[in-house]
């Protein structure tokens, strides 16, 4: 654990957080330092319901100061319309700094656009053009499409672009040999919740991306949910954590109301209630700052309802389990990024 710590002090210091007024216009010369995006039905549907039916409106910061003032030109773009990018761009225009008019989403096929056309985002078929009328374009598609993609852009990135990717595997030093030489590229791994503006969002610094580049990209994302920057080794696990965390959650709030089903309760209210008890669990983990091994023992009795419950689930291996599904799902996401590695040469401008 200190070791933890000290890495991440380490990494704090030479990486500075303090803010301040964020410019992208006219950046100088920085110096060293349908397949595509689509769902399926399934993922739609349930996105759709979360757009018409949310009612969840915490907004978590990872920095309680004023965000940093944002230039109220910036133009923003989104390769790919997805749930990831829907949530993202909820959570961009929801601050208001950034008008639906400065926002344009694209993607092979018309599917996705009709929720980004009812937040007023511009929608087309050519990532060429988005590119072209953007300053930062998210990058939201399959990680093995990641080199068609960038292929198809790279020749319109300029150096006033700032690329984001959100693919889970696709390291920095992929992206930045797939475009040209000093482009600002910023690796994002979001999940889910950020539908909700409920998200856990991590980014990584590029080559050439400075500390502004990651002030503004923190800005704009101070409503999806909890943000924070730290070393690209961190991305891949949390991929593991929190990406593929939330399906572990899922699984788990499965099984509790099938739990409660099995011992007699209605199937729609041990949902209701399975929802609200992990709703309920993860709030007061996250506000009370206590450790999760604190909030279980105060709600252990001795000889009570909850120390049962809780060694049949040691028994049945649910810890060693869910470590396992981290550590499985973290080096599944190192090894989608050794073979998106590009196998050609470098581009270069």
């Amino acid at each position: 654990m200190q070791s933890i710590m000290d890495e991440s002090e380490t990494w704090s210091r030479s990486h500075g957080t303090n803010s301040g007024p964020v410019r992208i216009r006219n950046r100088p010369k920085p110096t060293v330092h349908d397949e595509e995006t689509e769902d399926s039905e399934e993922e739609a549907t349930a996105a759709q319901l979360l757009h018409d039916h949310s009612t969840v409106d915490v907004i978590i910061k990872s920095d309680p100061e004023t965000p940093p003032e944002m230039d109220s030109n910036l133009r923003i773009g989104f390769i790919g319309a997805g749930n990831m990018a829907y949530g993202i761009a909820k959570g961009v225009l929801q601050s208001g700094d950034v008008p639906s008019s400065n926002v344009k989403v694209s993607a092979p096929s018309a599917r996705n656009f009709g929720r980004f056309q009812e937040l007023g985002v511009a929608v087309t078929h050519s990532n060429a053009e988005l590119v072209s009328s953007c300053d930062l374009v998210f990058v939201a598609v399959k990680p093995h499409l990641i080199t068609t993609i960038l292929s198809e852009i790279t020749d319109h990135v300029t150096r006033k672009h700032i690329i984001v990717s959100v693919a889970a595997g696709v390291t920095l030093a992929t992206l930045q040999g797939l475009l040209p030489f000093d482009t600002v590229v910023l690796r994002l791994m979001p999940n889910l919740p950020c539908l909700v503006q409920q998200g856990a969002l991590l980014f990584s610094r590029g080559t050439w991306a400075r500390q502004e580049d990651g002030d503004l990209l923190r800005s704009l994302l101070q409503h999806c949910g909890l943000v924070e920057e730290g070393p690209e080794a961190w991305i891949d696990i949390h991929t593991g954590l929190s990406g593929s965390g939330v399906a572990f959650v899922y699984l788990f709030a499965e099984a509790l109301a099938e739990g409660a089903v099995k011992m007699g309760m209605p199937s729609a209210l041990a949902h209701s209630i399975a929802a609200q008890t992990v709703l309920g669990a993860g709030q007061l983990l996250r506000d009370s700052g206590k450790h999760p091994a604190q909030l279980r023992s105060e709600v252990c009795t001795p000889g009570g309802t909850t120390i049962f419950g809780l060694h049949a689930m040691e028994q049945g291996g649910v810890r060693a389990a869910t470590m396992t599904a981290v550590e499985t799902a973290t080096e599944r996401a190192r090894e989608m990024g050794r073979k998106s590695a590009p196998t050609a040469t470098e581009n270069r401008k």
